[in-house]
């Protein structure tokens, strides 16, 4: 069992925690006005919420699953208390970073102070697939890891699994600038070309390989 502690309660950060609970491992949300929160119980046994400190602590793993702009400022704050967990950084920055020269997870890393333990992973995995069932091994989702600390990422692969998902190791921290942009435009091909279903996922529509 893993310690993990989420920040954030959106969709995402409800559908990986109920991923994980599910998988055996212990899942607390963090938010910075926890009374406020209303979560279904019945819907997400065995989920604490709590703030931000106490969702950190005791964490072996910490997952930020709250916008991009409010990530480096969070990271900055909880610093001390991030060092030395394997941290998850699966916001996407979207049109964040205007010269888009480095990764958001890159910009994470600088406010931690170091690559260690940081992992970039997530980004383009949808609150609405993330617990979905795959009938055949090679309907399973990815899940594109990219980090320099090889001990952190094999975690993070391994909670992968425990959600059905094959990890991919994308390489290096950098490489989740390619992600950062993979992102947008899976999501730009979406609005435009994509019919979904929970059953088949996205099949891109009215596109050809000539």
């Amino acid at each position: 069992m893993t310690a993990i502690g989420i920040i954030g309660t959106g969709n995402m950060a409800r559908e990986l925690g109920r991923g994980w609970i599910r998988a055996g491992h212990s899942v607390t949300l963090g938010s910075r006005r926890p009374s406020e929160i209303s979560l279904d119980i019945a819907e997400i046994r065995g989920i604490r919420v709590a703030d931000f400190a106490s969702a950190i602590s005791g964490a072996e793993v910490v997952v930020i699953a709250t916008p991009y702009p409010t990530v480096v400022p969070f990271v900055e704050e909880y610093r001390e208390m991030l060092l030395g967990t394997v941290l998850v950084d699966i916001s996407n920055p979207f049109d964040n970073l205007p010269s888009n020269e480095l990764a958001g997870a890159e910009y994470t890393a600088r406010a931690l102070g170091t690559a260690n333990g940081l992992v970039a992973a997530f980004k383009d995995n949808f609150a609405a697939t993330v617990n979905a069932a795959y009938p055949a091994e090679s309907d399973r989702g990815d899940v594109k890891i990219a980090g320099d600390d090889e001990a952190a990422k094999a975690v993070v692969a391994a909670l992968a699994r425990d959600l059905g998902h094959r990890p991919l190791d994308c390489g290096p921290l950098h490489n989740a600038r390619l992600l950062d942009g993979m992102v947008t435009l899976m999501l730009d091909l979406d609005r435009r070309h994509a019919d979904f279903t929970m059953e088949t996922g996205w099949r891109f529509v009215g596109l050809t390989n000539g």
